[in-house]
């Protein structure tokens, strides 16, 4: 699966001056993104995709982000080495015992986040090299589970029915399906073909015993309405739509489903 990347920045954005607004990082191993938010709008205001990661340190191409003074700094990591918790049973005495659900190599760092309601802690692991440079150039210790973007994002929108949320990306599907208030499941594949996006949804759906026909599918990522994937997945779904909701206040050029990871990010 291929997606566009966005380069987006809103005419009335001036990179030179950024003292009242926040900078949004998400990384992976290989790619980097970044909005820039106003804190009291709420608006992101340039928001840039599908960065190499090496970028990010290269001084001529990634000096927006090293140089500019922003009133804030989010850095969220993506990783498949993850594990959630129910806050009911995790206690940071046991931090390590839950580590042996993961992946951890000996040049990994373990860290822990919490999900939308509070309700879950995420123990993840990342690349202990990438993350001192995150905290030595952006000045900042708080590294953020990236999914609680777009869960976040997707709680908040309470949209009715039953609704089962995918979050597309080239290599990835994530799945979510919240119940009330609370996550009852979420976890990540690796996906890169049509197949294999229609394989992994029906899996779960019938590990969650839901019915199809009782069952939206809502997709978030850099996926345009009517695409590929959208089509593939209603002929085996009969319900399949991208993510909105009506408080989303953005420019317009931006699509709601496109920029949800970035949207719930604290």
């Amino acid at each position: 699966m291929h997606f566009v990347p966005i380069n987006f920045t809103d005419p009335g954005f001036n990179p030179a001056y950024t003292a009242d607004f926040e900078l949004l990082v998400v990384i992976n191993q290989h790619h980097f993104s970044y909005a820039v938010r106003h804190p009291a709008t709420q608006r992101l205001v340039r928001v840039n995709t599908g960065n190499g990661l090496d970028e990010l340190w290269n001084e001529e191409k990634g000096s927006e982000l090293i140089a500019s003074n922003y009133k804030k700094v989010n850095i969220a990591i993506e990783t498949q080495s993850f594990c959630l918790v129910p806050n009911a049973v995790f206690s940071q005495e046991d931090l390590l015992d839950y580590t042996k659900f993961l992946v951890v190599k000996e040049a990994d760092v373990i860290l822990t986040d919490e999900i939308e309601n509070g309700d879950n802690t995420v123990i993840f692991t990342f690349p202990k090299e990438v993350i001192s440079k995150l905290t030595a150039q952006f000045q900042t210790s708080k590294i953020e589970f990236a999914p609680k973007g777009w869960i976040k994002a997707v709680m908040q929108a309470q949209l009715p029915g039953q609704n089962l949320y995918l979050y597309l990306e080239e290599n990835r599907l994530q799945l979510l399906f919240p119940e009330g208030e609370n996550i009852r499941f979420y976890n990540q594949f690796d996906c890169s073909t049509l197949d294999e996006l229609v394989y992994f949804t029906a899996l779960v759906t019938e590990q969650l015993k839901l019915k199809p026909e009782e069952t939206t599918l809502i997709l978030c990522g850099r996926i345009e309405e009517g695409g590929e994937q959208q089509l593939y997945l209603q002929q085996f779904f009969d319900q399949v739509s991208l993510f909105n909701s009506a408080d989303f206040r953005q420019h317009s050029v931006l699509k709601q489903n496109q920029v949800a990871n970035f949207l719930g990010l604290a």
